[in-house]
């Protein structure tokens, strides 16, 4: 599971084991020593799950709607969730609350749910949400010999497995926000219901006309605050801009604007101000400051649309963002963004 926020605190006590944890990298002794964990700790509502892989349900609250009963080639996962080790230390967590409660909360990190393709997950992540309805919760016990992408049929495949090669043993606190399949459509629908709600002037209510309108290219969509000063197309020249870039939820995350970089509680000791930006005879090539090859496709596309003076925003999906990486602790997986551009005069 790729995006997290790292989490160095104790919480959570689960209690002392009256057992000694395994010195050998031996996924037997670990079984060994995880049964005797179970037995000590064992609640009278833990059950495991139907594979009889390993994995045990500690608590539980159901969801609505149909069970999540299989993991198909084109499903994705949008989750919150809390990592712990045995003794109760939380070593990650996405979710808000649990991040305020340990004095960890950064207000220009991203917290809520995180989307991940559902195949992509450790295999005792998928045994664990097996089942699971939207909505609902498990906390889960998952062994370290699930903590592998690889897929087997037996405990004891897994068990064979290199233990150098497997993850911690880790209790995860879940709740399954939704599951969908195929990414993009998802993607356009998010997109289709910022849009009606952030501009209905433009957009009106139906987010099938929305998600419709996409400014020529799939999953893109331009909004113009203020018309340019001239019509001259810009080509081969070099202009001023400043930009504010922001998730769905408003979360800022990059900024050229100082007023605005305060405000949200970005870094204080850069240098803000219009950055330059050189067009030239392709929007694909457009490139800003002395990084050539540091603009998104999306970024590019709403500068594409842009003349001298102009104010607008770009609105896209994120296969035209960061995609299925993100960016540091603030731009989640598959994240559509938005931006608000204006071209200024030179500094």
């Amino acid at each position: 599971m790729k995006k997290f926020i790292i989490i160095a605190t104790a919480a959570l006590c689960l209690g002392a084991c009256a057992y000694t944890k395994p010195s050998s990298n031996n996924n037997a002794d670990t079984e060994r020593y995880l049964n005797a964990w179970i037995t000590v700790h064992k609640q009278a509502q833990w059950k495991e799950t139907p594979s009889g892989l390993g994995v045990w349900i500690m608590e539980e609250e159901e969801g609505k709607g149909a069970p999540l009963s299989e993991f198909t080639d084109s499903m994705y996962l949008s989750i919150v969730f809390t990592q712990s080790k045995l003794d109760g230390t939380i070593s990650a967590t996405t979710s808000e609350a649990v991040s305020k409660q340990l004095g960890k909360y950064d207000e220009t990190y991203y917290y809520g749910p995180i989307i991940y393709y559902a195949k992509g997950t450790y295999s005792g992540i998928e045994d664990a949400i097996k089942g699971m309805k939207k909505g609902g919760r498990r906390k889960v016990l998952i062994p370290s010999w699930l903590m592998t992408y690889s897929r087997f049929d037996t405990r004891e495949e897994y068990l064979a497995q290199k233990p150098e090669d497997l993850g911690s043993t880790a209790i995860y606190d879940l709740t399954l926000v939704d599951y969908f399949e195929y990414l993009n459509r998802w993607s356009v629908d998010t997109v289709s219901r910022y849009l009606v709600k952030a501009y209905p002037e433009k957009y009106g209510s139906n987010t099938y006309k929305a998600a419709a309108d996409s400014a020529g290219t799939f999953g893109f969509y331009y909004y113009q605050r203020e018309a340019p000063s001239s019509t001259e197309e810009l080509k081969d020249t070099t202009v001023y801009i400043n930009y504010t870039g922001r998730l769905l939820n408003g979360l800022v995350f990059d900024t050229t604007i100082r007023d605005t970089a305060i405000f949200y509680g970005l870094p204080r000791n850069k240098t803000y101000a219009p950055v330059a930006v050189n067009y030239t005879e392709s929007w694909d090539e457009i490139t800003m400051g002395s990084d050539k090859n540091s603009l998104i496709a999306g970024f590019k596309l709403t500068l594409s649309k842009m003349g001298l003076h102009e104010k607008g925003t770009g609105i896209f999906i994120s296969s035209l963002g960061y995609g299925y990486k993100g960016s540091g602790s603030t731009i989640p997986a598959y994240a559509p963004l938005r931006f608000d551009i204006e071209l200024v005069d030179k500094p």
